[in-house]
């Protein structure tokens, strides 16, 4: 029997199968997942479908799941229209949901370096939603610029949990997998043997995302970083000072960016509080 790829499927499919719903521009588009803006009944929000299987399946859950717990203003919210599975003339199933829009830009594509105060907005805002996350006895996984959104408001909201791990439940991956984004992983996360992971994975891969957005370069992958492996930079090479690359950094909040990137976990900062701590007596 015929395969389809999401691509390949006329969008107005999913139109047809929920009354109310009217798409938009399209904001991702891949092989097993797209998504478009829309409206539902007469309110924006933002429509992901993808194609489903076992994995699809549960990770559309713990996406799910982790809106519906963590309520913060830094984490998209779940929208009106619960999981809706639609089943194609090949046998295969999409499956569907909204989640509330989110009027911004993703933060890859702001530019570089930013202000420094601007960088610890951004810090204390993905810090407040890594808290949530980390009370609820979540585990973001893939922190990265691609996963945070600048509000027009200029809030930041982590979005995209797909591959959170819950510290308490079932895993949707395997023992021993590298979940993540290369550029982006923690040496938590690739060290061997593996270790069970907690907030500092998610803080090490935020101190990234920090030393990228004060300097305008990424500490384990530059110009003046080895060549090679990013995932050996990230488990060997210490990063340059912040103010190599930008001397305007002051130099409290370099000591905080450098914590974050501290190779041993016990040496960063302990969870997402004591992180919000520090950055809130940057700000006096």
């Amino acid at each position: 029997m015929e395969t389809l790829h999401l691509t390949q499927v006329d969008p107005t499919a999913i139109t047809d199968d929920c009354e109310g719903l009217v798409l938009g521009a399209q904001l991702k588009i891949g092989s097993q997942k797209r998504v478009w803006r829309c409206a539902y009944r007469q309110k924006a929000y933002v429509l992901k479908a993808l194609m489903a299987d076992e994995t699809t399946l549960r990770r559309i859950k713990r996406e799910i799941q982790v809106m519906h717990i963590c309520s913060s203003p830094h984490l998209p919210k779940f929208g009106p229209l619960p999981l809706r599975e639609l089943r194609l003339h090949t046998g295969q199933t999409i499956l569907y949901f909204l989640e509330e829009y989110i009027d911004g830009l993703p933060l890859n594509s702001v530019h570089k370096p930013m202000k420094c105060n601007e960088v610890v907005w951004l810090g204390t805002s993905i810090a407040q939603a890594l808290a949530v996350l980390a009370e609820n006895r979540y585990i973001h996984r893939d922190v990265k610029p691609m996963n945070i959104i600048q509000r027009t408001s200029s809030d930041y909201v982590l979005i995209d949990a797909g591959i959170a791990l819950d510290r308490d439940g079932e895993g949707i991956t395997v023992p021993g997998d590298v979940v993540g984004t290369p550029l982006y992983l923690s040496p938590d996360q690739v060290s061997f043997p593996q270790k069970q992971l907690d907030s500092r994975a998610d803080l090490f891969s935020l101190g990234i995302t920090l030393y990228e957005y004060a300097t305008g370069q990424h500490p384990f992958f530059n110009d003046e970083t080895p060549r090679g492996d990013v995932i050996y930079n990230i488990l060997r090479f210490e990063c340059l000072p912040l103010q190599h690359f930008n001397p305007d950094v002051p130099r409290c909040l370099c000591e905080i960016i450098l914590r974050l990137l501290n190779k041993d976990r016990d040496k960063r900062f302990p969870d997402p509080r004591s992180l919000l701590n520090a950055l809130a007596q940057w700000n006096q």
